[in-house]
């Protein structure tokens, strides 16, 4: 289960708006920016998925090193996803049992829903969604001003 209540203010805001509450900020850890390297057991289209989003990420300054992991297994589960998705393109959405008992749900779809789930929510915690983004506050604009647009 998650935390409970609305998801907390980046540091960068709750600065500008100051603390009515007068409660202190929490200390946050912070790691260094940088696009970790993918690993080589990739499949191919695992390996596309990583060329598409990693320098966009690197690029908004959201990636660490220690992102690789976490990068890795939305890559796998996007490519396990694309894989279930041709299947049941391909094949009937209903298959025969073999016993013959009358159709049954194709098997490809709890791979796709399961490779969906697990995509669906890294890619929420790699701000890979719209609703991440706007949740998220870019620490500098490209001019250096901290301050510039937070709160428009």
């Amino acid at each position: 289960m998650g935390t409970r209540g609305p998801i907390p203010q980046p540091d960068n805001v709750r600065a500008l708006r100051g603390n009515p509450g007068g409660r202190p900020a929490p200390k946050r850890v912070a790691a260094r920016p940088g696009a970790p390297s993918p690993p080589t057991w990739l499949d191919t289209e695992a390996k596309a998925e990583w060329r598409r989003v990693v320098p966009e990420l690197d690029r908004l300054g959201v990636l660490a090193k220690v992102d690789r992991a976490a990068l890795t297994t939305y890559c796998a589960a996007w490519s396990k996803f694309a894989a279930a998705e041709k299947l049941l393109q391909q094949d009937d959405l209903v298959a025969e049992r073999r016993a013959g008992n009358g159709p049954a749900k194709n098997p490809a779809w709890q791979i796709w829903r399961e490779a969906a789930t697990t995509t669906a929510m890294l890619a929420k915690e790699l701000f890979l969604t719209p609703a991440a983004r706007l949740r998220s506050v870019k620490p500098e604009d490209d001019d250096g001003n901290a301050d510039a647009g937070i709160l428009d």
